[in-house]
């Protein structure tokens, strides 16, 4: 009997995993009205909440607002002459121009009641161009995109999101100033409630906490430059004693999981056959 019930739940466990991601997209899809019911009673509330702000409070959001958007166009300005500069260069040496992405708008709009720093639900699918595996993107106040995980399972209306505290999300990050790369989700530490493992780091080199990790663009759905977070830990080992290639530490992702509520997906936008200006 014992080995009998041991089997049954080997079973279950197996048809769970197996069945979880198409399950997953189907209810999803099959929820999604009623989700969105409530994020458009929500939107209602907040609508209805600026008719308690006066005209001059108004008057002074709306100034705000158009101050913040002229920096961003001056930014935005800068920023394509430095793309078309890297363009004519790239047309000079013959290389392939650099990816194209496009970013879709989503919204939040369902939380894992366990699991809720691992896995969420948002609003857009298969219907809005996603795909699996594409960069999940929030952005800062001052303007700067990180990366909050990518997309596991993808259904017409809904995708269900891998945050980076999701064990089974490895991805390569690179520290800003010196370029090491590392492993997120991988090495020797656990994570904790606010810190996610980052191994396979070279153990020859030296390192600075609170520094900046960003992606490197090796994964395909993934762009390059992206904030992951902050190198807060490595451990420290006495080479005369160890041979160990490699160390682990404990990185402190950016993304504030507890207050997102829009999101950007990232697309790649796949050039046409023989576009490119080749190698």
């Amino acid at each position: 009997m014992t080995a009998a019930a041991g089997v049954a739940l080997l079973i279950a466990y197996a048809g769970y995993r197996t069945l979880r991601p198409g399950a997953g997209r189907f209810f999803g899809d099959f929820f999604y009205p009623y989700l969105a019911v409530a994020r458009f009673a929500g939107d209602q509330v907040s609508n209805r909440s600026l008719l308690a702000y006066s005209r001059p409070e108004l008057a002074a959001q709306v100034e705000k607002l158009m101050a913040v958007n002229r920096r961003l166009s001056a930014e935005a300005a800068a920023a394509k002459e430095f793309e078309e500069e890297n363009l004519q260069l790239r047309r000079l040496l013959k290389l392939d121009p650099p990816a194209a992405w496009r970013y879709v708008a989503a919204e939040v709009i369902l939380r894992d009641p366990v699991l809720w720093n691992e896995h969420f639900t948002i609003d857009r699918g298969s219907r809005d161009g996603l795909t699996k595996g594409s960069a999940v993107i929030s952005v800062t106040p001052d303007g700067r995109p990180i990366l909050v995980g990518i997309l596991e399972n993808v259904g017409a209306r809904t995708s269900e999101v891998r945050t980076l505290f999701s064990p089974g999300l490895r991805l390569s990050a690179a520290l800003g100033t010196t370029g090491i790369t590392g492993i997120v989700n991988a090495g020797e530490r656990q994570p904790t409630s606010d810190h996610v493992p980052i191994g396979y780091l070279p153990s020859h080199l030296a390192y600075t906490l609170q520094e900046a990790l960003f992606t490197t663009g090796y994964e395909s759905g993934i762009p390059q430059g992206l904030k992951i977070g902050e190198l807060s830990a490595v451990e420290e080992v006495n080479p005369r004693y160890s041979n160990a290639l490699h160390l682990s530490g404990l990185l402190k992702p950016a993304a504030q999981l507890n207050s997102i509520r829009f999101l950007l997906i990232a697309e790649r936008i796949r050039p046409p056959a023989g576009a490119g200006g080749g190698r």
